[in-house]
């Protein structure tokens, strides 16, 4: 009876061996000290494997391999990739592998050609920044120039707006565009976006008026590395961070972004994340262009003013004085760009930051109502 046994036995380990050989095939174990060269790299980085490409870019990278990194930006050109968040863990993998063949590209100094950046700038925005960062703008302007426009669209097209708005400052001149379906240069569009916002406080005495912050921290938990895998590395951008020693990815006046490469599976959280276009932003913009400092400029995005209730004459005549007053420094903003040569007739004519009221009684009864 135990002879019985033998046939069934050998059979079935012989099954498990197939089965685990054909796993073996087709997941192969890599590891950092694996004998590559060229042409295995070339191999894995033209598979339709996330996993082997990723290997592929760690190669590349640690050892320098100027002919396989060389193949990556044609790569990203015809890539689908995969969108930022969700999805199943292929599409999980898929983005682990362009992660990898970004870092590559960064840390390898390779130059990247425009529309393989615009191909993962709406998933990738922090490597697509470093990357267009380190054309001419002679070759990304027009790239930045559309990034501009983004200011209301996703989380990373605000973002990517912000950047490209402060890596187009420094000459903005030649930019120009269609925006809010005007053909405007860059400055024109950044002035008709500006925005002075009067608070009015009506009061029975004179009050103080405090200026208004806010920021911003995000987290993202860390997690195993993926059984497998090499290390992939992203990478995070933190602006005007003290604690921060990182590479600047662009700085005016004073105003500077870094960015700060980590493992793509660890956490990472901050607290200065990079500022969105708005009132406070543009009106940075508008200092650099008059060359003055920003709290050297005759209007702020906010403006603070007291009146002292007498009687409903007295009231609208001093808002209308405090108004007028305000509109008034807002068209010599205007005249200066325009004579600076950075506005045009026809824009200076069109264009002006938006003027904002506010009113709020402090007075109970309120005599406004």
């Amino acid at each position: 009876m135990k002879c019985l046994w033998v046939a069934p036995l050998f059979l079935f380990f012989l099954f498990l061996s197939v089965i685990a050989g054909s796993l073996f095939a087709q997941e192969p174990l890599i590891t950092a000290e694996t004998s590559v060269d060229y042409g295995i790299l070339h191999q894995w980085l033209h598979s339709s494997d996330p996993r082997l490409i990723a290997w592929a870019a760690d190669f590349a990278r640690r050892t320098h391999a100027a002919k396989n990194v060389g193949e990556m930006p044609e790569l990203l050109e015809h890539w689908t990739v995969p969108q930022a968040f969700g999805g199943d863990e292929s599409q999980a993998a898929q983005r682990r592998a362009v992660t990898a063949v970004l870092d590559t590209l960064i840390q390898e100094n390779a130059p990247v050609p425009i529309p393989a950046i615009e191909a993962i700038a709406e998933f990738f925005p922090e490597q697509a920044a470093i990357l267009i960062g380190r054309l001419p703008l002679s070759e990304s302007r027009v790239t930045l120039q559309d990034w501009t426009y983004g200011a209301t669209g996703s989380w990373n097209g605000r973002t990517l707006a912000r950047i490209a708005s402060m890596m187009l400052a420094k000459d903005p001149e030649p930019s120009r565009g269609i925006w809010n379906r005007n053909d405007l240069g860059f400055v024109a569009s950044v002035v008709a976006a500006s925005e002075e916002e009067l608070q009015i406080t009506v009061a029975s005495v004179k009050t103080e008026h405090e200026g208004t912050g806010s920021g911003t921290c995000g987290d993202s938990m860390g997690r195993k590395l993926s059984a497998g895998w090499p290390q992939v590395y992203t990478y995070g951008l933190s602006e005007n961070d003290p604690q921060v020693n990182a590479p600047v990815l662009v700085e005016l006046d004073g105003d500077r972004i870094v960015f700060i490469r980590g493992a793509e599976n660890g956490g990472w959280g901050s607290c200065y994340g990079v500022q969105w276009a708005d009132p406070s932003t543009r009106h940075k913009l508008i200092a650099h262009w008059l060359g003055v400092a920003e709290k050297d400029m005759a209007w702020q995005p906010v403006e603070g003013f007291t009146i002292v209730w007498s009687d409903k004459a007295a009231y609208q005549r001093q808002l209308g004085e405090i108004t007028e007053a305000q509109r008034e420094k807002l068209h010599a903003t205007v005249d200066a760009l325009r004579q600076r040569g950075l506005l045009s007739e026809s824009e200076a004519e069109t264009v002006a930051p938006r003027l904002i009221v506010t009113v709020q009684c402090q007075m109970k009864p309120c005599p406004l109502i």
